[in-house]
């Protein structure tokens, strides 16, 4: 099971010395549990918290983990208190921040090793809060509740253990209390009082004896015995034990309690950035500058869309429409929500007779290949498919996250995504032998701008009225191409045969002619009644796994993009797409960070489908890209 540990140090130390002992501690008991790692200090008036799905040994050699102490150890007076966790997942994935230890509370910090069986029935009887699926958070929460209620800590701790069933050591920061607590019903904990100065206490006995070799010093750890629990002060390092059993209880006594302390999870996390006060766009987004009222150079040039108008469209379809109903277009389907719409509307509305196509090229949703289906039987439309070469695409789309990951640079992530660029290739070829003169993209509204794509890349461009890829002008695609050349050329994991795709991509996008036609840019888009549509007249199916907001649901690459945009840069697509939302004003700002915060959870589920299609290790592979550096303050 897991591995925990912690510590007290009074007296004079310096915040190296404290450092150095909390590593060795965690590189001692990261045998214990390899699949996450965190840290609670208390100092002076604060209980700081850092937690990731990494292992401790990663964990404290990251750049974050090192801001961290700067802050939690930066005043070394007094006395300072840390507990430490090291995890074997038993319940709840450790990607799930909620799932991961420390724990925190309203009154505390806290962490378990062992398994509690009756967790579910006592969250429910007795109507505990939580935030994930976690034994170890309904039992911290629970003792919570009692310190509410005025139970003091321990008695809190000793109701605890009554009623739960199964095993539990753990090891409790007090946020108003000067004290630590330890307590187990298994016996799997050890502590020593022998280092001057000096509290410790770890799951095992070899831990502690090996971390006083670490000094210099031999020490005769004493075991805290199963069914007992013990009260530390941490300024005097004085002990209580007391007794975990039936009838057992500790003196109420009256506490000082200090209103001053407070907890802060100093976790790396996208919501502590500072923001545009008009949109939601983050301080951090490439090449953004606030002004004095905190409104961002974005929204100070914004322009809404000016759509070129139905009846510009009419006039335009009119020289293509066919008079005897014989197929007249190509229209891109992918079974996503616009696409989907769109094919109603050239159909139902503007009295198109389209064929569509379809290019699955290994990541086309399940639900999109439901919905494209639909669509094409209610309005009796043909539909071309293409597939591309799966194997092949899986591999390549391996290579180039180890490319990423290998030397991370969120400009060369379209590279994992290259592979889906064939659609515009596809959409002149099969024009070509259908012998018809119209593709059609069932895209073109302004909310899907995103001009961090190539921010990431170094190139500050200002997008006006959602430009297609191939109007950014030859500038701007030398750039591109010179970008993506010389990384690759400095990067030898993306020396694979992957290289001929992400060529062809760029092809695809910015060399070859755009002639097609985009409905968007013409047909005022409705997101109420692309759904209400979609929803009365065809039963079109929501991809659940992939969240409330279903704009492009239909490829599974998506979730990881934005996986890892957000879990490195702070914020996704998504965001984009809410401050587009705002600007347009579609919704207000609030609402904005009220749906992208839903947008940006992780998607378990379409991640896990992801990894399948491609061939990778899901958990190995998002936890890599966790511990990466984070390019936002926090």
């Amino acid at each position: 099971m897991c591995g925990i540990f912690g510590l007290i140090h009074t007296g004079d130390y310096t915040s190296q010395k404290l450092d150095i002992q909390i590593r060795h501690l965690f590189e001692l008991t990261e045998p214990r549990g390899k699949q996450a790692a965190g840290i609670a200090i208390l100092q002076d008036k604060n209980i700081c918290v850092y937690k990731r799905p990494v292992n401790a040994r990663e964990l404290i050699k990251s750049i974050d983990y090192l801001k961290f102490t700067r802050k939690a150890l930066q005043a070394c007076i007094g006395s300072t208190a840390a507990i430490g966790h090291c995890r074997l997942t038993t319940d709840g994935s450790e990607l799930i921040p909620q799932h991961n230890q420390p724990f925190i509370t309203k009154n505390l910090v806290g962490i378990h090793n062992g398994v509690i069986n009756n967790f579910e029935r006592l969250r429910d009887e007795f109507q505990i809060p939580t935030e994930g699926e976690a034994d170890s958070e309904v039992a911290f929460n629970f003792i919570n509740l009692d310190i509410d209620r005025g139970k003091t800590p321990e008695n809190a701790v000793i109701n605890f253990y009554k009623l739960m069933r199964g095993s539990a050591s753990i090891g409790i920061l007090l946020k108003d209390y000067n004290r630590m607590i330890i307590a187990t019903n298994f016996g799997s904990l050890y502590y020593s009082s022998e280092i001057l100065n000096q509290f410790v206490f770890a799951s095992e006995k070899k831990i502690l004896v090996d971390f006083a070799q670490k000094l210099g010093i031999k020490i005769k750890p004493k075991k805290l015995e199963p069914g007992t629990g013990l009260s530390i002060d941490s300024g005097s390092l004085e002990s209580t034990k007391f007794n975990l059993g039936e009838n057992s209880s500790f003196p109420e006594t009256t506490q000082d309690v200090n209103e001053n302390k407070i907890i802060q999870d100093l976790s790396p996390k996208p919501d502590k950035i500072k923001r545009c006060t008009k949109c939601i766009l983050p301080e951090n987004y490439p090449f953004l500058d606030l002004d004095n009222n905190g409104v961002c150079n974005i929204c100070n040039k914004y322009q809404k869309q000016k759509f070129k108008g139905r009846d510009q469209l009419e006039k335009l379809l009119e020289k293509y429409r066919s008079a005897n109903g014989e197929v007249d277009c190509l229209v891109g389907l992918s079974g996503g929500r616009d696409s989907s719409f769109g094919l109603h509307i050239l159909k139902n509305e503007l009295g198109m007779n389209p064929v569509g196509f379809s290019y699955d090229w290994l990541l086309t949703s399940r639900k999109a290949r439901h919905n494209i289906a639909k669509m094409a039987g209610a309005l009796g439309v043909e539909v071309i498919y293409r597939c591309g070469n799966y194997e092949r695409q899986a591999r390549n789309i391996r290579k180039n996250i180890n490319g990423l990951l290998h030397s991370p640079d969120l400009g060369m992530l379209t590279f994992v995504q290259a592979g889906d660029k064939e659609m515009y290739h596809f959409g002149r070829k099969i024009r070509k032998e259908k012998d018809l003169k119209l593709t059609v993209w069932c895209s073109g509204y302004q909310l899907e701008q995103r001009e961090f794509f190539i921010g990431y890349c170094g190139i500050n461009k200002t997008l006006v009225n959602n430009p297609r890829l191939y109007d950014y002008g030859w500038v701007t695609k030398l750039q591109l191409g010179a970008y993506y050349g010389l990384k690759t050329l400095k990067n030898p994991y993306f020396w694979n045969r992957s290289i001929w795709d992400n060529l062809m991509a760029f092809w695809h996008c910015f060399v070859a002619k755009d002639d097609f036609l985009y409905l968007f840019n013409y047909y005022p888009w409705n997101e109420q009644e692309v759904e209400q549509v979609l929803r009365e007249k065809y039963q079109w199916e929501a991809d659940l796994n992939y969240g409330v907001n279903q704009w492009r649901m239909d490829d599974f690459h998506t979730s990881f993009i934005n996986y890892v945009y957000y879990t490195m840069g702070g914020f996704s697509e998504f965001d984009d797409f809410r401050s587009n939302q705002v600007r347009e004003g579609l919704i207000t700002r609030d609402e904005a960070l009220r749906l992208a915060a839903i947008d940006n959870t992780i998607r378990y589920e379409s991640l896990l489908e992801f990894s399948n299609l491609v061939g990778f290790n899901l958990e190995h592979v998002l936890k890599k890209i966790d511990s990466l550096p984070k390019l936002y303050r926090y």
